[in-house]
């Protein structure tokens, strides 16, 4: 029998082999639900060649056109990592001691736990109220000597509630007085409106928080692998100690600066997201469904009686994958179906239908 750590016994994981290409509808994982307009991706094309894959990579490039994105005077606190799930990884190897303890929300990514376990350390979590709110007062009350870690997603995955800066800020200077590090986790930021201010710099205020962002969602690139974490000098010394040799791929930094340099396909993206997802609300609750909106590209929907119909309906199409059995706080009923929303969705057959049988 090989040596190994043994609480890990308790980590259970599941590797699904789908190939999920050949469906035109995939509502499942919060993907961009539309392709890229021809010459986008045909000037994409043009611009790669061999070097791309037979040379180390270069990343600098994309480091400073997210810094100039952002508006940050150099790219020192940016650090990139191959999609935001290593980005949540990486906090656990920097910050997580065997027997600290981890506090988030109830519910959250998976990944949180699944991380806390693998590195041995007590996973606490604040729940969500009736409303569909989390108190940030109670998760302060949680705080002690042995947390070594807080992790806020914002909006939060799967509920998609979004808590504003402002309502945060006692909660930063707490944390930071007590050395305990923060890290926000942004990946539905980009759907949040416009004039709503990010945790983004925030690490450059407070000496001990970290946001991450990835290029999966909004920005449509979830087969690339790129995030990238925002902090101050001090957090990024730390955290580059964990730096893998390269990044990410040449080929993968090339199509994210591709991206920003043609962001006002994913603002129009992210505006007609949301537009979709605010009618879709109002016409799944006009024929009789609870729904949930939030603020991410997906909305929940139950029927109650009419779930098993609504499954048997998407089951009938073949180029549509869904993901059903999503369980709200609160709600005894665990068959709520998530969906992720994008443009014209609501034009397809299988939504007019969903709509016609209540």
């Amino acid at each position: 029998m090989v040596k190994y750590r043994e609480h890990i016994d308790d980590v259970h994981r599941v590797e699904v082999d789908k190939n999920k290409s050949n469906y035109e509808w995939r509502l499942d994982q919060s993907e961009r639900l539309i392709d890229f307009p021809k010459k986008f991706w045909d000037d994409f094309l043009d611009s790669i060649n061999q070097n791309d894959f037979i040379t180390y990579p270069y990343v600098y490039q994309l480091k400073h056109k997210l810094a100039e994105h952002h508006n940050f005077n150099n790219t020192n606190g940016i650090f990139l990592v191959p999609g935001s799930d290593l980005a949540i990884r990486t906090m656990f190897d920097v910050f997580v001691k065997p027997k600290s303890n981890v506090i988030t929300t109830s519910p959250c990514f998976p990944m949180y736990e699944v991380y806390s376990k693998l590195y041995d350390s007590e996973f606490r979590q604040v729940p969500y109220e009736e409303d569909l709110t989390w108190s940030i007062d109670k998760l302060m009350d949680m705080l002690n000597d042995d947390t070594s870690l807080v992790i806020i997603a914002n909006p939060n995955n799967p509920i998609g509630d979004w808590v504003p800066n402002m309502k945060l800020r006692d909660f930063f200077i707490k944390t930071q007085k007590m050395g305990i590090p923060v890290l926000m986790d942004e990946a539905y930021q980009e759907f949040v409106n416009k004039d709503r201010e990010s945790c983004l710099t925030m690490g450059f205020k407070f000496a001990n928080v970290v946001c991450c962002r990835t290029f999966s969602k909004a920005k449509g690139g979830a087969g690339i692998r790129v995030g990238y974490m925002v902090s101050n000098k001090n957090m990024m010394n730390l955290i580059s100690k964990f730096r893998i040799m390269h990044e990410i791929t040449g080929p993968a930094a090339k199509f994210a600066c591709h991206i920003l340099d043609n962001y006002d396909i994913v603002e129009k993206y992210i505006e007609d997201t949301n537009m979709e997802k605010s009618l879709l609300v109002h016409e799944f609750k006009k024929a009789g469904y609870d729904v949930i909106g939030g603020h991410c590209n997906w909305i929940h929907i139950n029927g109650e009686d009419d779930n098993q119909k609504l499954c048997e309906v998407l089951d009938e199409y073949p180029n549509v994958t869904y993901k059903a059995g999503a369980k709200i706080p609160f709600d005894n009923r665990k068959n709520w179906l998530r969906m992720t929303v994008g443009p014209n969705l609501r034009e397809t057959d299988f939504i007019k239908r969903l709509l016609e049988i209540r």
